[in-house]
């Protein structure tokens, strides 16, 4: 049986907690160039090493960032700023916002702020200040606006091939969290949208689309989900994670694992429990997985592939064990043939 190893390297996940939040995230250890956020006159915390601010409507304010260099090559690093969002692990992160689903945004982050210097070009062991606009909204809102200024660096000196021929670029990273507070606080809030089916590494999932509609974080997150038949009370699958977070107006893709077996058509039923610093929410979601879907996710499926390799091998070993039993078959008849011959010629011999 062939396999084919792809080496994946996930080192954008930049994350960055709120409520909980973290001042920076780098999400390459071995990183050769760091980045510092300059403190603010607007904090609403002087302690916080991340911008958390507080503005007034139409205000314009500046905010700055020092990137040094401290490898002794010149380094190209690329910046930008993302929303915000909530990926499958439950995990507030900022490089992902246009895969990952944002709801209901009072205002685009992402849009109120701007920098010039999208692209910062370091000497060895140079230092430059980067600054980024911020133009708040004519209207106020409630909540909070929340999103991470990235920065990326690709040393293409790095560059390595894998098994299958892919070229693969390291990338370094680091994340500063940037959230911006309204008039009021709001609380948030948690509802499930939807059931859809699908895979994680190729193994079939079904996903719990759960959704924070409001401008808060919603920290300490801990789900409980279980899916079964219609009019069954047996449990075909369960999953449970705790101490989760998902951000501001974001959707959480809460996966289920069908643990590495196949979709089966029929109608389900899908419950949730959840809880958060003692609110709860209880979900039930009736589905239905058709036979056309299920077949089309299976076969794309991890499992299913391991199964066809698997019953080929079987078929493999069992032609060669067949053919060994026919050549120990023939070799067999070959040395009675020779005995025999033998036989005769020892007769003939005798006469």
């Amino acid at each position: 049986m062939l396999k084919r190893t792809l080496k994946a390297l996930l080192l954008l996940t930049g994350l960055v907690m709120v409520g909980t939040v973290g001042s920076l995230n780098v999400w390459a250890t071995d990183a050769d160039y760091e980045v510092k956020a300059i403190p603010s006159p607007n904090q609403v915390d002087k302690n916080k090493t991340y911008f958390d601010l507080r503005l007034e409507p139409e205000q314009q304010e500046d905010i700055t960032v020092k990137v040094t260099n401290h490898s002794d090559q010149e380094r190209t690093i690329n910046t930008d700023v993302q929303t915000a969002t909530t990926n499958t692990n439950g995990v507030v992160e900022y490089i992902n916002s246009q895969k990952n689903k944002s709801i209901d945004l009072p205002y685009n982050i992402s849009e109120l702020v701007k920098t010039e210097t999208k692209e910062i070009t370091l000497a060895p062991n140079e230092s430059k200040d980067v600054v980024y606009a911020i133009s708040m909204p004519e209207a106020d809102f409630s909540g909070v606006l929340s999103s991470g200024i990235i920065f990326t660096s690709k040393n293409e000196a790095e560059t390595e091939r894998s098994d299958s021929d892919v070229a693969i670029n390291n990338q370094f990273g680091y994340v500063i969290a940037l959230v911006l507070h309204g008039k009021e606080e709001v609380t948030s809030d948690l509802q499930l949208s939807n059931v859809n089916l699908g895979q994680i590494n190729n193994r079939n999932v079904v996903f719990a689309q759960l959704a924070n509609p409001k401008a808060a974080y919603l920290n300490r997150l801990n789900i409980t989900a279980k899916i079964k038949k219609k009019n069954s009370d047996q449990v075909l699958y369960e999953t449970e994670k705790n101490d989760m977070q998902m951000a501001p107006n974001s959707v959480f893709n809460y996966p289920v694992s069908l643990q590495e077996t196949e979709f089966k058509p029929g109608k389900y039923v899908l419950s949730i429990h959840a809880e958060s610093k003692g609110r709860k929410w209880d979900f039930e979601e009736e589905f239905e997985i058709k036979a056309d879907e299920a077949k089309s996710l299976n076969e794309q499926a991890y499992v299913h592939h391991e199964k066809t390799n698997y019953w080929w091998l079987i078929i493999l070993i069992l032609v060669i064990i067949v053919l060994i039993l026919l050549f120990m078959i023939y070799r067999k008849r070959q040395q009675k043939i020779k005995a025999l011959e033998e036989q005769l010629e020892e007769l003939k011999s005798k006469e």
